[in-house]
């Protein structure tokens, strides 16, 4: 079965939250993720680019000769309130949200993402958490270009 993963966090520019630094390596050393079905956006990531991830993973999920894949969003924000935010910029109240930096991602799109894999038969996670802990990338050994 080929496993894909999606990091995506809420860190300022030049910096990288820990818990999805540890993920990454967790990921990547205990659970037998191939470095190539790891894509991590530790600055956060657009809602409609998020969307094309999540495609292009369930379609390699799909092609996959065996059983279908599994896919696992990891979303990490700043804190517990931006996994629970409202939409900012909304006609609709109420549309609940999760704040990574300056996007939002609805929750009402991940759901749909969650129904899509079911009716595909994909194993599809979406996994919550905060960490307001950012290491820069100075320090773990990013270079400057």
């Amino acid at each position: 079965m080929k496993k894909y993963a999606i990091l995506c966090g809420s860190a300022p520019s030049d910096y990288r939250q820990k818990k999805l630094e540890e993920k990454y390596d967790f990921l990547e050393t205990k659970e037998g993720f191939e470095p190539g079905g790891i894509v991590s956006f530790p600055n956060g990531v657009s809602e409609l680019f998020l969307e094309s991830v999540i495609n292009e993973s369930f379609d390699k999920a799909v092609d996959d000769e065996s059983d279908s894949g599994k896919v696992v969003l990891y979303i990490f924000a700043k804190s517990e309130a931006e996994l629970n935010s409202v939409l900012s910029d909304s006609c609709v109240e109420g549309v609940k949200v999760v704040r990574l930096g300056d996007n939002e991602i609805r929750k009402d799109v991940l759901a749909y993402y969650a129904d899509l894999a079911e009716k595909q038969e994909i194993d599809f996670q979406v996994v919550y958490d905060f960490d307001g802990e950012f290491i820069s990338e100075e320090e773990l050994g990013f270079e400057k270009v």
